[in-house]
């Protein structure tokens, strides 16, 4: 009876531990005294990305215990890889960044990074982000809760348009940048 329980909340089981490692490493990495990556809220951009990203988190789970949605191994195995990969994305962009991370789109000491993944996209923490916008409702084999995804990938991208558009204005390199690299995908975009 225990282990029937058990197996029943196994997928929200290893969807919380997914969740709570990312959240544990990226603030292992933030928290490092080393880095003085900015860490106030921002410009409002930053909400296209955020209130998205919180309905993906929490909606499969509300689906799984609601409507009885139950993921195929398939589904967990290719929604844990995804957010293993949006994990790695987001720390290695972080570390990579170093003194450059503000979540606001600012003026104050802005500069290019051209070290580590943003040597070939411009934005891996945005396609860490694509990534768990997608991973959370393929884990747990949600229906809806696609709807706040594609509204958080879209909101991932008009943030990259911005913040483009306002780099190209500020820093004089970025042009040349941007001409070398991937926006997210290479190859694609």
């Amino acid at each position: 009876m225990i282990m029937q329980g058990i197996l029943e909340y196994l997928p929200l089981l290893l969807y919380a531990a997914l969740f709570g490692g990312l959240k544990i490493s990226e603030h292992i990495v933030l928290s490092d005294p080393g880095n003085n990556i900015r860490k106030e809220w921002g410009d409002w951009t930053v909400y296209l990305i955020l209130i998205p990203m919180w309905l993906v988190l929490l909606a499969p789970v509300i689906e799984y215990l609601s409507f009885g949605n139950r993921p195929d191994v398939w589904e967990m195995v290719l929604g844990g890889v995804l957010f293993v990969l949006s994990g790695f994305l987001s720390i290695k962009g972080y570390q990579d960044l170093q003194h450059g991370f503000a979540k606001a789109i600012e003026i104050e000491d802005t500069g290019i990074v051209v070290t580590g993944l943003y040597n070939v996209i411009r934005h891996p923490i945005s396609l860490a982000n694509i990534l768990f916008c997608i991973a959370c409702p393929l884990f747990l084999a949600a229906g809806p809760s696609w709807i706040p995804a594609l509204v958080g990938i879209l909101g991932v991208i008009l943030r990259i348009s911005i913040e483009e558009s306002f780099m190209e204005q500020h820093v004089p390199d970025y042009a040349d940048y941007k001409k070398r690299t991937w926006a997210i995908l290479p190859y694609i975009y």
